[in-house]
């Protein structure tokens, strides 16, 4: 396996390990830019991709919700210089949480990279494998949210329970109610989504008052399009929220 020369760049690659994907991504200037375009990547991606730019990395931080991806890159890297951030990195103060130990890094992470962009509170939905909808407030503290399953997996089950029924767009009907069962289909599925997404949205506000809201993830394009709030469409939050955690642990 090649070696990174520590001495020969200064770029650092970050790895955000989810459920079920790996992404990775390195800050150039002011922009991020992802190892991968077309999809994310598999394990043997990340190992096969890093062997092909031994040159390319000073250093590699890794933010991970899955312990034996996060064992297996540190087994297959050993010789890198390899930062991990964990719960353990974020001050207790800053979390308003009961079950720190199983709260997803990832989670907070996004929140924390969408608060260093306003002053104000944030509500950030993350839409990919799974759709979180989290708050922060304005002092970067992270008072929780909801889990619920993404917008693929929630099409997939019905699907997969009455195969009878034809697959349909996640766009949602301008009739109410479905005047035909593919509409009937759209407002079950993308419909449902919207009131659910827009009703926790404004209970937010009831409890904690006005927000910014901040979409990422795979399916953030099709959640902005789904709901009637204004939004910021933000695909690299957590890659923010992790470079901005790593220099605040490490200073």
């Amino acid at each position: 396996m090649s070696k990174i020369d520590s001495h020969s760049s200064k770029n650092i690659l970050y790895l955000d390990i989810g459920n079920s994907s790996i992404k990775g991504a390195f800050k150039k200037g002011l922009k991020w830019e992802l190892i991968h375009s077309e999809r994310p990547l598999t394990a043997l991606d990340l190992v096969n991709w890093i062997n092909e730019h031994p040159e390319a990395f000073s250093e590699i931080v890794v933010s991970s919700v899955r312990a034996d991806v996060r064992e297996a890159i540190h087994e297959q890297f050993y010789d890198m210089r390899l930062t991990e951030l964990s719960i353990k990195d974020i001050p207790r103060e800053l979390l308003d949480y009961e079950t720190i130990d199983t709260l997803g890094i990832d989670r907070f992470l996004a929140c924390y990279g969408a608060t260093e962009q306003t002053t104000n509170s944030v509500v950030v939905i993350d839409a990919g494998t799974a759709i979180t909808i989290d708050f922060m407030d304005q002092d970067d503290v992270y008072h929780g949210g909801i889990i619920a399953p993404g917008l693929a997996a929630f099409a997939e089950i019905l699907h997969e329970k009455a195969p009878a029924l034809p697959n349909v767009e996640m766009d949602v009907p301008k009739i109410w109610p479905g005047k035909s069962t593919v509409n009937s289909l759209k407002w079950g599925q993308a419909g449902f989504y919207k009131m659910a997404l827009e009703g926790f949205l404004d209970k937010y506000e009831t409890e904690f008052g006005s927000f910014e809201l901040f979409v990422t993830g795979g399916d953030s394009r099709l959640v902005e399009a789904m709901i009637s709030c204004e939004s910021k469409v933000r695909p690299l939050l957590v890659f923010e929220g992790m470079e901005r955690l790593k220099k605040r642990a490490h200073q």
